[in-house]
C-alpha cells in the first residue's frame, strides 16, 4: 500500500510507501488467538485522537478488551464481529495483530 503526495512548490508527485516496523530484538512475552465479539471507536479527548477497540474471548473463555489500532487485515475479513486474531505482545508492551477468518 502507498499514498501518492502532489508537491505543488517543485510540482512533483512522491509516493510514500508503508512497511512494516520489525525490531529484531523484540522478545514476545504473550501469544494468543483470540475471537472478536464486539467492536467500538472511542475518541480521547485528553491525548486528541481515535482508538479501534475490539472486545474479545480468549483461549479461556476469558473476555478481554484490545486496541487492534494498526493490525493486519487479511483481505477476505468483511466484517470484524466473529473474526479471530493472532495477537502478540511483547516486553515493551507493543502489541500486533492479524485479524482473518477461519
Amino acid at each position: 500500500m502507498s499514498f501518492l503526495f502532489n508537491d505543488k512548490e517543485k510540482n512533483v508527485v512522491e509516493e510514500i510507501k508503508f512497511g512494516k516496523k520489525l525490531n529484531k530484538n523484540r522478545v514476545i512475552t504473550r501469544a494468543v488467538t483470540l475471537k472478536i465479539l464486539d467492536t467500538a471507536i472511542i475518541y480521547n479527548d485528553e491525548e486528541d485522537y481515535y482508538d479501534t477497540l475490539a472486545t474479545c474471548a480468549n483461549e479461556n473463555n476469558i473476555i478481554e478488551t484490545i486496541s487492534i489500532e494498526g493490525f493486519e487485515i487479511q483481505e477476505n475479513v468483511i466484517e470484524l464481529k466473529g473474526a479471530y486474531i493472532d495477537y502478540e505482545q511483547d516486553s515493551d508492551i507493543n502489541s500486533t495483530g492479524t485479524i482473518y477468518y477461519l
